[in-house]
């Protein structure tokens, strides 16, 4: 067995009761250390389950990548492009495309007796990917839509059945204004909750083809096409790809395509979670600069409480290399255990608030209503490793101290 190692895990397991001083700043670095990095973790994981859990209600909505006209993106009207089968199947091709679909908007007006409301009315086909709505369903139940299918069904927001004091089973006319007034009287089906009230205020789910008729639209046309990329990171990847079918493509009606990735069309919420980023990695270096700290401020306890035992072994012939690395050793140790209830503290609420969802939040400010958890282990094994590097090499300047004790003196002192 290496030398310092030894000595130092003998230091490290003794329990002399004259090193009182030393004893507590051990468990104060081992605290410093768990709590630093108890932080940490715990920071990690509610940052990636806010941006995980508002990148999945923001593409449940709009997907990874839309195909609309390019006139659309200038006009809160909706106009129409070629959707047929073999531009789709064009794109489903693309490297990096896991899903396709069509999709009709129509904006109007919702009125009850009491009261009004402007809408978007969204309208769904046959290869709609309906898991999102499936987790956010309420109330009633979610329509299979198909061209003879739940024709007049609709899914509203619980938001908006509360501000019109609407129920699952009620029939509620909705009014399209074009060169004349349109009327169509809809049943409420189903109600959903997402907490993203830039949706939940307006959207309404309802069958393709009602949508497309009542935009005329010929069988052929749709607001556009929604794409969901097989990873979300490579978004801008798969972008690419699909752009370079997409220009300068211009359909047998005359229109041209404009591509878009969900991270341009909701620019303000993506520039949100990057300023979330921004305080993680201050919470980060403060945490980081605590563990330091209190190893540093240990470490120095050590040695200066541990002068006689350096002059000692000075005196036996031992470099002051040898007992660096025994003082370093030890602080490693002291560390290693402070990693380990650091995990045990971050980890452990982490997966407390995940199972119970003990904190909550205003859903209206923060789109969620309760603080979310996301597991990323090899972040977390990350973290583990870069603190420990970190604190071990913040203790090598303090370890020269051993090289400024004078064999003489110390035995003298002693």
């Amino acid at each position: 067995m290496n030398f310092s190692f030894f000595v130092a895990k003998r230091l490290y397991l003794s329990r002399q009761p004259g090193h009182r001083v030393s004893a507590l700043a051990t468990r104060i670095a081992t605290i410093g250390v768990a709590l630093g990095l108890g932080v940490m973790i715990l920071s990690v994981c509610v940052l990636l389950g806010f941006k995980n859990e508002l990148t999945e209600k923001i593409t449940g909505f709009g997907s990874h990548i839309k195909v609309l006209n390019s006139k659309t993106g200038s006009s809160p009207e909706s106009f129409p492009i070629v959707t047929d089968s073999l531009f789709i199947s064009s794109i489903q091709q693309a490297e990096g495309v896991s899903h396709v679909q069509r999709f009709s908007e129509k904006m109007g007006i919702i009125k009850t007796d009491e009261d009004f409301k402007g809408i978007m009315l969204k309208g769904m086909a046959e290869e709609y990917d309906y898991s999102f709505l499936k987790q956010h369903i309420i109330e009633g139940e979610l329509p299979k839509y198909g061209k003879e299918e739940n024709k007049n069904s609709i899914l509203i927001s619980k938001q908006m059945a509360d501000e019109m004091k609407l129920k699952v089973g009620e029939r509620i006319f909705a009014y399209f204004f074009e060169k004349s007034i349109r009327a169509r009287r809809f049943t409420i089906v189903g109600i959903y909750e997402t907490n993203l009230s830039q949706f939940d205020e307006n959207i309404i789910f309802a069958n393709f083809y009602t949508v497309a008729q009542l935009n005329n639209f010929d069988e052929d046309q749709s607001s556009g096409l929604e794409i969901y990329a097989e990873d979300f990171r490579k978004c801008d990847e798969v972008y690419e790809n699909v752009l370079n079918i997409t220009k300068s493509t211009i359909d047998h009606n005359g229109s041209t395509y404009s591509t878009f990735t969900i991270k341009e069309l909701y620019a303000i919420i993506f520039d949100w979670l990057k300023l979330l980023d921004l305080n993680v990695w201050v919470i980060l270096g403060l945490m980081i600069a605590v563990a330091g700290f209190t190893m540093i401020s240990g470490l120095l306890i050590l040695i200066l409480e541990r002068t006689s035992t350096i002059g000692t072994l000075k005196a036996l012939g031992s470099t002051n290399g040898s007992i660096r690395n025994i003082f370093l050793h030890y602080a490693s140790m002291i560390l290693l255990q402070g990693i380990v209830w650091g995990n045990v503290l971050g980890l452990g609420l982490a997966y407390i608030q995940q199972r119970w969802q003990i904190v909550t939040l205003d859903a209206s400010k923060y789109y969620v209503s309760h603080v979310p958890i996301h597991f990323d282990f090899p972040l977390i094994v990350a973290l583990n490793v870069g603190t420990l590097v970190i604190c071990v090499m913040a203790l090598i300047g303090p370890s020269y101290l051993v090289s400024k004790i004078s064999p003489v003196k110390a035995i003298r002192f002693d």
